[in-house]
């Protein structure tokens, strides 16, 4: 049955990507060349097929099938770079849908938001009827802060198809978003008068009127709305509360506000947090920190099922210290949305630095369901199996991860640093020559500090948080306490070990000694 699949992939492949003109050997080789590393790529050996397609298009840089299967390839292995630069040339050797689609998806994923704005746009002048279009090219505009151009996108399309919902929301939004009031009570201003007798865009009309504080104009749309309609119970309520909204000051103040707002598009305020996020990530500032923590909670009450805001919120967390916070809000953000992968690596990374390891090993089984070709989500469960003293596991994780890293010497020195620190480990050993700054997390990292501190009592008791389940930091914790003679203490601590999924061969003899 295997072999039936693979032989209808290899067909369907034919169809959808020979090339014109006649059939000739040579032709046929390469559609062979093709055909076997296609083979590859189905049978999981990803970096071998990565290979002969490269030297595929080496060889024929005019072939787009091999340049689009190429560029596929490199995504799922986390290269986005190239995989850019792969589809680029496919997508000029046949400028085909297919390919637009997914350089779209590559430019969205790696943050290029110009270019996949620029690319619509081109998409546009060959079919300037396609509504798709506009909407990808604004939204890409938008998420590259060119509020002026996504405008712009979108009154073309208007022009096209005339006032709608969907348009004068997008465009209600942003004018908004950018304190142009004006502008934003125009857009729905121009919605009602196109279809007067769709009362839920003249509601939607007296609400930004009551959030603007303007209780007057509100109050004329909520009787226009009565005189329509006599039996619409929300209006009938509004009327009888409609209070102008609070003053608010500049600054903080006037961003807070913002952030409140049910009809400010979403990508507008994360554009407006990333720079102050930035700021976190270079400083580390305790005043800033608390600025944006603020920030980021108003942001996911009004978006409490947006992935983004819990995203940008886990990064705020992350970047003022509070990991076990960070490592909530990257949770609930794969909850949300869980096809983006730098989240999943972000997790993995923030539970490992927390020491919560039964939730490391947790998460890295289920993201290798997800992205079983990404190494840094083997490294982080070699990590979660090392820090329980299945050192066994670990070093065949590893493995794993050093054949998919195998043409980049600086990932396979990393890979390598972390074997000879399990080795360390396992013998319990703090001689053993290792670079902390090779060590996932650097030196103020789990792995590191374990090395360091294996037997040092102070450092262990210091180090230990209610959230720790790293099982082998907690033996060494029970030793510790073993150590001075506190019995209970090294009895409680190697039974959290043991409750942690310890595998460790003497943690059974050493809890035995102290009960």
């Amino acid at each position: 049955m295997r072999n039936a699949v693979l032989l209808l992939a290899f067909l369907l492949t034919l169809s959808l990507h020979a090339q014109p003109g006649a059939v000739t050997e040579a032709s046929i080789k390469k559609e062979t060349r093709f055909i076997e590393a296609k083979r590859e790529a189905l049978l999981g050996k990803t970096e071998k097929a990565i290979g002969m397609f490269k030297e595929l298009v080496a060889e024929v840089p005019e072939m787009d099938a091999a340049q689009f299967e190429l560029g596929r390839l490199q995504f799922a292995a986390g290269d986005t770079e190239a995989a850019i630069d792969a589809l680029r040339k496919a997508y000029a050797q046949r400028p085909s849908e297919v390919y637009a689609a997914f350089l779209a998806e590559l430019y969205q994923a790696s943050g290029r938001h110009g270019e996949g704005a620029d690319l619509f746009a081109e998409l546009l002048k060959r079919d300037p009827d396609n509504e798709t279009y506009y909407l990808e090219q604004a939204a890409f505009q938008v998420r590259a802060q060119d509020i002026k151009g996504a405008i712009a996108t979108y009154n073309q399309l208007e022009n096209r198809i005339g006032v709608n919902l969907e348009l004068a929301r997008h465009k209600h939004a942003l004018y908004l978003g950018q304190g142009d009031v004006k502008r934003a009570e125009k857009e729905l201003t121009a919605l009602v008068e196109s279809r007067p007798e769709q009362l839920q865009y003249q509601h939607m009309l007296a609400g930004f009127y009551t959030s603007q504080g303007d209780e007057a104009k509100a109050r004329r749309v909520y009787e226009e709305i009565l005189r329509q309609q006599p039996a619409d119970v929300k209006a009938q309520l509004a009327l009888q509360d409609v209070s102008p909204a609070k003053p608010t000051a500049g600054g903080d103040a006037e961003l807070l506000a913002l952030l409140g707002r049910t009809d400010v598009d979403i990508n507008l305020k994360v554009g407006k947090l990333l720079p102050l996020v930035n700021q976190l990530a270079r400083t580390q500032d305790a005043a800033q920190g608390q600025r944006a923590v603020a920030l980021a909670a108003e942001l996911r009450r009004v978006h409490p099922d947006e992935a983004k805001a819990a995203a940008i919120q886990g990064d705020i967390f992350f970047h003022t210290g509070q990991l076990a916070r960070a490592a909530e809000a990257y949770a609930a953000t794969l909850e949300l949305d869980d096809s983006v992968y730098p989240v999943w690596e972000q997790l993995l990374g923030t539970l490992y630095l927390d020491n919560q390891t039964v939730k490391l090993r947790q998460y890295a089984e289920e993201a290798l369901e997800v992205y079983p070709n990404r190494p840094a989500v083997y490294v982080h469960y070699a990590l979660g199996e090392a820090l329980r003293a299945d050192f066994e596991e670990a070093g065949s994780l590893l493995d794993q991860a050093r054949i998919m890293v195998s043409s980049q010497p600086d990932a396979l020195a990393a890979l390598s640093e972390f074997n000879t620190a399990i080795s360390a480990l396992k013998e319990g050993s703090n001689t053993t020559a290792v670079n902390p700054a090779k060590l996932p997390g650097g030196p103020a990292g789990p792995l590191a500090f374990l090395l360091a501190n294996m037997d040092n009592a102070a450092a262990l008791l210091a180090y230990d948080t209610p959230e720790n389940t790293n099982a082998l930091f907690l033996e060494f914790l029970g030793d510790a306490h073993a150590e001075n003679g506190d019995k209970a203490a090294a009895a409680a601590a190697y039974a959290r070990a043991k409750a942690a999924g310890s595998k460790s061969s003497t943690l059974r003899s050493k809890s035995a000694k102290v009960q």
